[in-house]
Formats: structure tokens, C-alpha cells, sequence
């Protein structure tokens, strides 16, 4: 990193002038000079925040500071080189500032000239508030731990920064281990950078001594982890007890193979990569699957029409609803804290890599369900299935209701710490999911919980369309289905459209003779399995129980209701089979339904008049 103006020739001719970091002083005072009116009052307010903890006795007064400055511009100041020089310098770069900017530019300047003989801590509470508009010189960037260490202390909570004031020893085997290795070690850059990071954000949760306390146990964290590959395992442990409740050492492992840095690293340009983007070069396109798996024209008609809905058909879709709602009782479908959560992740994640973000949801959905299953399960089976979230949000602390909320509030590096540890997902499953959800989540963010949660569920039903049953897909799906039709017409024949219609005018007396039990012989049922499997019957199907969930409930509710529905269903498996099998099969399997949709009420105009 370097300062503005790092390459004129005024600091390559000030040599040792301002002493032996004389380079970087000189740029400094330059750049002091240059700062406009908003960086400045940026420089004071940090400044202000900063004197909340730091208690330096040894600073200044604005008024004496000027003066000073003054003498050594007029040739008569007592100070030594090369603070005399530096006086000088500033004198002339800021004659027009304000005392207070004057004293700040000292107090940092000074701190610049004896950079390698004050603590890094004491260095940091001087530069800090110019650290943004001019920041220090570092020879080499820290290691990733110390970055990721550096990053995480911006988010801590008050109460993590309270555990970092308390007081605290270590071992003093270790603590001298760590001494001499950070003798020969860069460990100082580390410990520079995190200090001036902690500073800035500590501010805001402690001041006095306090405030100090805990920056000094940060800084004591930066070195251990900059010395992190010459310790022991136990010495490590040990030397990082003081930091473990606030963050657990586990937490800043990382790992070459972190998708996050991965995905935001730019590519390596290779031989190949060369001749790819040279003139010549035929570009090859890029073959991509469609964007929303294999019903993607059905999703995309589904998410235009959500947009639109009106507040009357929205009454609409919640009243079919609650229709289907009392027949199915269904316990599988994704609770509204799920789908909160979820649909908070999919926010949250924009930007990041498309598998990183897959992996992210899963955990994120996982662990909703399992928050949302805490009363059928027992603790342990319910943190077993809660999985790698409880590295940003323990088990105990949230549940389903709040997950949503947990969610919104993590910060990146804790979204980090998900993507390095959550497991693999299946791609081809889950990408669909996160594509549509990036299409709906904003709008479903404004919905209330029974509008997100319905459009949720309708919308991964027709995502996982072809993996579901006729009657689970429906269930999902038919609050929406006269809204969105999903049925081809094509796909529907003449004998199935008559059965459709009727099973739309069921009376209330049909609905109780299809909720009666019944059971078929071995050898029909087979023979019906036989000439389904190719799944030519399951736009019937899927249809019939569209119909069904909408005309059964309002007949017929609770258990009883629900078995006529799926008998209309079987109905339809049997009237799209009705020429692959045997006359006499075919009535056997009719005989259930026989009582309520007579098989000749069905029959074409044309067969009746004959």
C-alpha cells in the first residue's frame, strides 16, 4: 500500500531529513497538505473518537502546538532533528488549517518519525485518524488469518468487546515462545494493522480504560496468529485463551480451498487464455441449462404473474389456501420462518459465487427446519440437523421465528466462515431455486407471511415438478392454479377432459363415496403400474388433483377429504390408462370410483347416441 504522491521527486530529495523513515514522513506531510475540507473533518471526528479511549498525558494543547510549529518555522524552535525539520515542514504545508488540524497532523507525523520505536498500539492511536485519507506504508500484507482476524473485530458485538476488556495472564512458557518468535518474525505489520482496525471500531462499544484493555488483548491476538505457524498447538491454545469467548480461534481458519476467495480472485491469465482472446480467435459459446431447470417456461410465467397480483386476487389465492389447508394436513411443507430465513439468505448472498451461494441456502434451509422441528424432535437430533450454522448463530440462541432476522444481521466475514464449512449440494437441484428466488425475493421480502409463504411454495413445487407426485405437486401448487394454468391443453385427452369436468361438479354425497377405503387386486393393480411407468399419465393426474383440491374442500374436509381427493386422482391414472389395458381390468380398477362418477356419465355424446 502506498502513500499519495509516493513517486515525486521532493521526497526522493528529502533523504534522511526527517530521520530514518524519512520517505514516508515526507509523503506524509505532502499528502497533509493536499487533504480536502471533508477529509479533514473526517481526520477530527475520528480523532474525537479515538481520545475517548486513548489516555495520552503526553499530548499536546492545540494552542502550544502552533506555536511550535511557528518557532521552528522562524528558525527559533528548540526542538532536535529531525522534529525540528518535520515542524518545519508542516508548518508550511498546513498554515492554513485550523489548530486542530494542525495539532492532529503533528500528533500523526510524530508518530510517523518514530515508527519503529513505539508499540504498535501507541503508533495506531496517533495515525488512526489519517489511516483512511493517507494510509501508512506496510511492507508486506499480513497473513490471511490476520486479515480475516482484522475484518472480524468491525462486526463484534458489545458484549464480545466486553470479554476482550476483562483482565487476563497466560502461561509463561507460552507468552515467552510467542516473544521470541515474534523477535524474528515480521509479527509488527500484523499487530499494526489490526490495532488500527480494532481502534476504529472499538470505539463504539467501550471508551476509557476499558476501550484500552481490550485493544491491547486484540493487539496480543494479532501476534499470536502472525506466529501462529511456530507454535505448538498447545502453545497456541494457550496464548488464546484471553480472545476464545469472543472469537473462538476455530473461526479464523483458513483454508486454500475457501470457494469465497476463490470466486473472487481474478483469473490467472495462461498461454490458452491468451490465444483465446487474441483477434484470431473463434469464441465459443458458452452452452448454458435452462435457467430455471426443466420447467423453466412454467416458472417464468408463474414469477410475472406474482408480480402483478392485485390485493383481490391475493384474497383469492390465500382463501384456495385455506381450502386446501383443511384436507391435506400437510407437515412437510416449509414453515414461514423457513422461508423468511431463506429467502433472507438468497438477499444476502448476491454477488457471491453461484456454488457458494447454493451451499450457503442449503445450510441456511437446514437449519430452519431444523429450528422449526424442535417439538418433534429431541435436542440432540434437532442441533445434529441444525449443522454449520451454529458457527455464526448458536443453537440455543435463536429459533425459527427468528432465524429470518439472525440471518439478515451476519456480516461477511461470518458468511464466509458458512460457505468454507457447509457441505456440498447437488447443483442441477438447487441453482434453479436460487435463480428463481433472486427473481421473487425482494417481492416476497414486502408480502405478508401467508402471501411469501404460499407464492414460496407454489413456485418450488413447479421447480421440483417432475420429482413430485400429482397430489403433492397440487397441494403446493393450487392456491395459484386458475391464476398460472400449468395444464397443457394438448396434453389432455378428450375422455380426460370429461372426467375433469366431472370431478369439478362433485356434490358433497360423491365426495363421501370416493372418501370410502378400497382396495384393488394384486394383478390389476400391477397391471396398471405397467403401462404407467413411463409417466404418461401424470398430466391427468396432475390435473385431477388441481380439480380436486379445489371442488373436495368445500364438500368434504379433514381425513374423509382428503381420500376422496386422492381417489379422484387414481381416477384419472385410470381413465388416461384406458386403452393400455384389459376391458376386464379396466373395470376392476373403475369399481372405486363407479358409485360416485358412473363410468357411462363419461362416455363421448357420440357413444351415446349409438
Amino acid at each position: 500500500m502506498s502513500i499519495p504522491g509516493s513517486q515525486t521527486e521532493s521526497a526522493v530529495a528529502a533523504g534522511e531529513r526527517f530521520g530514518p523513515n524519512s520517505g514516508e514522513v515526507g509523503e506524509f506531510l505532502l499528502a497533509a497538505g493536499r487533504l480536502t475540507a471533508a477529509q479533514w473533518r473526517k481526520v477530527l471526528a475520528v480523532r474525537g473518537s479515538v481520545s475517548k479511549v486513548v489516555r495520552d498525558s503526553s499530548a499536546q494543547p492545540a494552542e502550544a502546538v502552533r506555536s511550535l510549529l511557528h518557532g521552528a518555522a522562524g528558525g527559533t524552535s528548540t526542538l532536535g532533528e529531525p522534529m525540528a525539520a518535520v515542524a518545519s515542514a508542516l508548518a508550511a504545508a498546513l498554515r492554513d488549517r485550523s489548530d486542530a488540524e494542525v495539532a492532529a497532523a503533528w500528533s500523526a507525523a510524530s508518530a510517523l518519525v518514530r515508527r519503529r520505536q513505539l508499540a504498535s498500539l501507541t503508533f495506531a492511536a496517533h495515525y488512526l485518524p489519517f489511516a483512511s485519507a493517507i494510509p501508512p506504508v506496510v511492507s508486506a500484507e499480513p497473513p490471511a488469518g490476520v486479515q480475516l482476524f482484522a475484518k472480524t473485530l468491525k462486526w463484534l458485538a458489545p458484549a464480545q468487546w466486553e470479554s476482550l476488556a476483562r483482565p487476563w495472564s497466560v502461561d509463561r512458557e507460552a507468552s515467552t515462545s510467542l516473544l521470541q518468535v515474534a523477535a524474528r518474525t515480521p509479527a509488527r505489520e500484523s499487530e499494526e494493522a489490526v490495532a488500527l482496525s480494532a481502534l476504529a471500531a472499538v470505539t463504539n462499544h467501550l471508551s476509557g480504560d476499558a476501550g484500552w484493555a481490550a485493544m491491547k488483548t486484540v493487539v496480543h491476538g494479532a501476534r499470536v496468529l502472525s506466529c501462529r505457524g511456530e507454535l505448538t498447538p498447545a502453545q497456541l491454545q494457550a496464548l488464546w485463551v484471553p480472545l476464545e469467548q469472543a472469537i473462538p480461534l476455530r473461526s479464523l481458519d483458513v483454508q486454500a480451498s475457501d470457494p469465497m476467495a476463490a470466486s473472487a480472485a481474478p483469473p490467472k491469465r495462461t498461454a490458452k487464455t491468451q490465444a483465446a482472446t487474441s483477434p484470431g480467435a473463434r469464441k465459443t459459446a458458452i452452452r448454458r441449462g435452462p435457467l430455471y431447470g426443466p420447467g423453466t417456461a412454467e416458472v417464468t410465467a408463474f414469477l410475472k404473474v406474482v408480480h402483478e397480483l392485485n390485493a383481490i386476487q391475493w384474497l383469492r389465492v390465500l382463501d384456495r389456501r385455506q381450502l386446501v389447508a383443511s384436507v391435506t394436513r400437510e407437515g412437510s411443507a416449509e414453515p414461514v420462518g423457513v422461508v423468511r430465513a431463506v429467502v433472507a439468505a438468497i438477499q444476502c448472498t448476491r454477488g457471491l459465487d453461484l456454488e457458494v451461494r447454493c451451499r450457503i441456502v442449503s445450510a441456511v434451509e437446514r437449519a430452519g427446519y431444523a429450528l422449526a422441528s424442535r417439538d418433534t424432535l429431541t435436542r440432540e437430533q434437532a442441533q445434529a440437523h441444525y449443522g454449520v450454522l451454529t458457527e455464526v448463530v448458536p443453537f440455543g440462541d435463536v429459533d425459527a421465528g427468528g432465524l429470518a432476522a439472525r440471518v439478515v444481521a451476519l456480516n461477511p466475514e461470518e458468511w464466509a466462515r458458512v460457505a468454507v464449512i457447509a457441505p456440498v449440494v447437488d447443483l442441477a437441484v438447487v441453482a434453479p431455486v436460487l435463480h428463481a428466488g433472486d427473481a421473487i425475493a425482494d417481492h416476497l421480502a414486502a408480502r405478508t407471511d401467508d402471501e411469501a409463504v404460499t407464492a414460496w411454495h407454489a413456485l418450488t413445487a413447479l421447480l421440483d415438478r417432475q420429482r413430485l407426485s400429482p397430489i403433492k405437486f397440487a397441494v403446493s401448487y393450487a392456491p395459484f392454479a386458475s391464476a398460472v394454468p400449468v395444464t397443457k391443453p394438448r396434453s389432455i385427452t378428450p375422455a380426460v377432459q370429461r372426467y375433469l369436468t366431472a370431478v369439478g361438479r362433485l356434490s358433497a354425497h360423491q365426495c363421501s363415496l370416493l372418501a370410502e377405503p378400497w382396495l384393488l387386486a394384486d394383478d390389476v393393480s400391477n397391471a396398471l403400474s405397467r403401462v404407467v411407468t413411463d409417466g404418461s399419465a401424470k398430466a391427468a393426474e396432475e390435473a385431477a388433483a388441481l380439480a380436486a383440491l379445489v371442488t373436495v374442500p368445500m364438500r368434504l374436509t379433514g381425513d374423509s377429504g382428503w381420500a376422496a381427493a386422492k381417489t379422484a386422482v387414481f381416477g384419472a391414472r385410470v381413465i388416461a390408462s384406458r386403452g393400455k389395458v384389459s376391458a376386464s381390468e379396466f373395470e376392476a380398477l373403475w369399481k372405486p370410483l363407479e358409485r360416485a362418477i358412473p363410468l357411462a356419465s363419461l362416455e363421448s355424446r357420440s357413444k351415446k347416441a349409438s
